[in-house]
């Protein structure tokens, strides 16, 4: 598995290196060429989140849960030449009240079990080294770029590992063109020594968006494709482990239609889930899910309205309510669901660098039914959760010295 994870990332980044491109996209959320940064420079550069989350879900899909704290990380940028830099510094993550922590915070998986502990803050090195191979391709080692979610579907990638996961860290490649978008990333999470009591850990991911313009600036269509793996395994440890990979595979297509500064879209997405290997840790080997939605975009207001409806799903680094098992209740899975889901954000800038988020999320999950062995079948009327949050970002350098 660790081979066709190599082998696979190198296939994509062989297959989209292009010739030398001289832009950048306009209204894309990434572009690599940071035009600001001179030559031989050496800045300090603070990236602080703190925020305030507040997950108030009813039923037995999942707990409920609040996060305030914050995350710091601050860090001394150097860059060779406008194609090669350094980044290095630490990752504090502070949850206020709390004064023990997981040495690793880490994106779900199943069976996982931490056994060494920091107190009072969690704390991390954070280090990326990034190649400008044009301003529209990066190739970077180290800690990986997720602020945008890896702009993956909501059911695959929760929002909060933006900030409350650790940085993500490994290998990730990037390209970014008028009609072609791509994030191709390896996380690795848990690195293993001979005689370890734990497997090693990793996250495969890529997210593939083609971009057609029907109407130029007014009338667009996307087709993503996206490709989750999560892998468990390992060699020459200290017990019996199995190994197991599971996988996430999302195709859609979006139409955005823009009229002034209101953007109107509506797509799809259809999901498709797989264990593989020795282990049944998951409850399903095989499911799906789809997810149709329409969207609302003015200036930095967004509000989504998409409905879900899935059968023996499992997402690997979503919410838990995109799951057809419960997370509260031993051993209770669901039988087909579906529900209404609402998602609203807005971003105020501030300052340069610093803008303050906010977001709020709603489940509302209908007719629910299922089984748990030994106990008699589970009915439910429909239920609502509902979850928001505040984030204040700061993302800011200051030149130290240019050489």
């Amino acid at each position: 598995m660790k081979r066709f994870a190599i082998l696979s990332f190198l296939i994509v980044f062989v297959s989209v290196l292009p010739a030398k491109s001289q832009f950048c996209f306009s209204d894309c959320e990434t572009c690599f060429a940071d035009t600001a940064i001179q030559s031989h420079s050496l800045l300090f550069h603070i990236d602080d989140k703190s925020f305030f989350v507040d997950n108030e879900y009813k039923g037995e899909k999942t707990y409920g849960y609040s996060l305030p704290g914050f995350r710091l990380t601050p860090s001394l940028f150097y860059a060779l030449n406008e194609k090669i830099s350094l980044e290095a510094g630490v990752s504090m993550l502070r949850y206020h009240g709390a004064n023990r922590y997981p040495c690793v915070i880490y994106s779900y998986f199943p069976a996982w079990q931490a056994y060494q502990f920091l107190s009072g803050v969690h704390l991390i090195p954070y280090f990326r080294a990034s190649w400008n191979i044009s301003p529209a391709i990066q190739l970077s080692f180290g800690n990986i770029d997720n602020q945008n979610s890896h702009l993956l579907p909501e059911p695959l990638y929760n929002v909060e590992h933006t900030f409350s996961s650790d940085p993500e860290a490994g290998v990730q490649f990037r390209l970014n063109k008028p009609h072609q978008y791509l994030d191709a990333w390896l996380n690795w999470q848990s690195f293993v020594f001979a005689n370890d009591i734990h497997q090693e850990t990793f996250t495969l991911g890529v997210n593939w968006q083609t971009k057609l313009d029907i109407v130029k600036e007014k009338l667009r269509l996307l087709v993503p494709l996206s490709l989750i793996v999560q892998h468990l395994g390992g060699e020459n440890l200290s017990g019996d482990f199995s190994v197991c990979t599971w996988s996430n595979i999302a195709a859609g297509m979006r139409l955005d239609y823009k009229h002034n500064r209101l953007i109107s879209s509506i797509g799809a997405d259809y999901l498709y889930y797989n264990q593989a290997g020795e282990s049944d840790i998951m409850p399903f080997e095989n499911g799906w899910a789809v997810y149709p939605y329409i969207e609302l975009a003015y200036q930095k207001l967004k509000v989504k309205f998409a409905y879900y409806d899935s059968e023996d799903f499992v997402s690997l680094l979503g919410s838990p309510h995109f799951c057809n098992f419960s997370t509260n209740t031993p051993d209770l899975v669901f039988d087909r669901s579906n529900q209404f889901y609402v998602r609203a954000t807005y971003s105020y800038d501030i300052y340069n660098g610093c803008s303050f988020d906010a977001y709020f999320q709603l489940f509302r999950q209908n007719h629910l039914t299922g089984d748990r062995p030994g106990f008699d079948k589970v009915i439910r009327d429909g239920f609502t959760s509902f979850s928001f949050g505040i984030i204040l970002n700061i993302d800011h350098s200051i030149l130290l010295k240019h050489f």
